[in-house]
């Protein structure tokens, strides 16, 4: 993260208004929270030509870096003629007296900034959020020197609402110092990722926000990057699975559970083999839902992965089927709800700390970059010409078809290409061709081979793996059930009355 501009206002008095207890204890707190690339000290009950004079030193800060600005603003606001007004701890107490967040908006647009978050913890917040577009006006006028240009506006309060005080810093700090507490969320705070995006930090605080006495506003528009230092980021951290391939893979089972994984050894040895072999292609699991794509290919991922491995062979040193060998998957990701380029991201960070790829210091690859920097990587082996090339990465994607109208340009634009410079696995349904286009997505994605979990021998499989799985979990649950025969009512045999597994 280059170094960027921290703007830090707290207002607990200003004449006509009600005493504050929390603004300047807030953004106290926040400068604390904050990295050390994030220069600027706070402002604590300033007044108006002092947080303007504040406001002009910003003027071209950033012009060659182009990195990050956060503004946190809390205080006192109001609103006329539609717009909020700031007041400082001496503002009139006049309707139309104040500082205009449009005019804040503008000194942190003039310093040259690439990725903007502007918070405004105050009464009738909404109202600045409303001006997220001007905002955005002012940007364009104003391209920053920066490979990615975002701008956010997050308000703790509706235009037409008054903020509680202390309850959006306290909130805001939680997260800064713990994170999320949503796994779903978490996944974008990687434990791997030293900083944080803006718009991951204002969805978080969106989507855990649990008071009914005030609701939050944010608008962004633009390429979001890294502003903050990620609270969860542990430099020493193992590779970890996605948490859907984990889930899969285990059965469901619990962080503290056995897996309860069983049976598939015909599509799980498949797969292996295409892990092993290690040569550059596009290999799918494909199937109708609920066959059990990201099961087998979340096994594999898991035995793979060193940490998993130590607990599965904890529970059982018999796999039960071929083994891919630790560490033998160089990088896992689920697709949905992601893009190309955010899969490339997290892809990359894998294939760093996995030493197939340098650091890149401006942060994660986007898809082209991706592509370049393992062609580069090719290439360089290629020309050393020192003994035996090493095998090819081996890239796992799940659920490609819950990435929804992007799964057809991830297929195309990074999965294909990737599959000349990898091994490249992909577990995904068919989807019909898009508008305008006659391939469906397996005929874009082209595979080098197919599983196809409809096929009849592994539906077979899939039967008997369900009958095993059932048993293992309901046997010495209840004395009145019968597992056996409720894993046949399950498995959809013929011959099994419902009323006789339960008695």
């Amino acid at each position: 993260m280059s170094q960027g501009l921290l703007v830090l206002v707290g207002v607990d008095t200003a004449p006509g208004a009600e005493p504050l207890t929390y603004a300047c204890s807030d953004v106290k707190q926040l400068r604390a929270l904050a990295s050390a690339e994030l220069v600027g000290e706070p402002l604590l009950d300033p007044t108006e030509q002092l947080v303007r004079d504040h406001l002009d030193a910003l003027f071209d800060a950033l012009k060659d870096s182009g990195g990050p600005l956060l503004l946190v603003w809390a205080g006192h606001g109001v609103v006329s003629a539609g717009q909020l007004l700031l007041r400082a701890a001496n503002t009139m107490p006049r309707p139309s007296a104040g500082i205009a967040a449009t005019e804040v908006m503008r000194a942190c647009v003039d310093s040259g900034a690439g990725q903007l978050l502007l918070i405004f913890d105050t009464c009738y917040s909404g109202a600045a959020a409303d001006s997220a577009g001007v905002a955005k006006q002012m940007l364009d006028q104003l391209p920053p020197n920066a490979e990615h240009v975002w701008v956010g506006v997050l308000a703790s309060a509706q235009a037409s609402e008054k903020a509680r005080d202390g309850l959006f810093g306290r909130e805001l700090r939680r997260l800064l110092s713990e994170g999320p507490s949503d796994p779903d969320l978490r996944r974008r705070w990687s434990v791997h990722n030293r900083e944080l995006r803006g718009d991951d930090l204002c969805d978080a605080l969106v989507k855990e926000w649990a008071s009914d006495r005030q609701r939050l506003d944010f608008r962004s528009s633009g390429s979001g990057w890294w502003v903050l230092p990620n609270p969860l980021y542990r430099p020493d951290a193992p590779e970890q699975v996605v948490e859907h391939l984990l889930r899969a893979a285990r059965g469901g089972a619990e962080d503290d559970e056995r897996s309860w994984f069983t049976g598939r050894t015909g599509e799980v040895d498949q797969v292996v083999g295409w892990v092993t072999a290690a040569r550059p292609g596009l290999f799918v699991v494909t199937g109708s839902p609920g066959t059990g794509k990201s099961a087998v290919v979340g096994r594999v991922v898991s035995v793979a992965n060193p940490t998993e491995r130590v607990r599965l062979l904890a529970d059982d040193p018999d796999l039960g089927h071929a083994d891919p060998g630790r560490s033998a998957i160089t990088a896992n990701v689920h697709a949905r709800g992601l893009t190309a380029d955010r899969i490339a991201e997290l892809l990359d960070a894998q294939l760093v700390r996995a030493g197939r790829l340098p650091r890149y210091e401006p942060g994660e690859r986007n898809a082209a970059e991706l592509l370049g920097a393992l062609q580069r990587a090719h290439n360089d082996t290629a020309a050393a010409g020192k003994g035996d090339e090493p095998p090819s990465p081996v890239l796992v994607v799940d659920g490609l078809d819950e990435a929804r109208e992007q799964a057809f340009p991830i297929a195309a634009e990074l999965l294909v290409k990737l599959a000349g410079l990898a091994t490249v696995i992909v577990a995904t349904r068919q989807l019909p061709p898009p508008p305008g286009s006659q391939a469906p997505l397996l005929g874009v994605l082209s595979p080098v081979e197919t599983l196809n979990l409809d096929d009849e021998q592994w539906q077979d499989s899939g039967r008997q793996a369900l009958r095993e799985y059932v048993i293992r979990r309901l046997t010495g649950v209840d004395q009145r059930m019968t597992p056996d025969l409720v894993a046949a009512l399950l498995a959809g045999d013929d011959d099994v009355e419902p009323r006789a597994a339960v008695s």
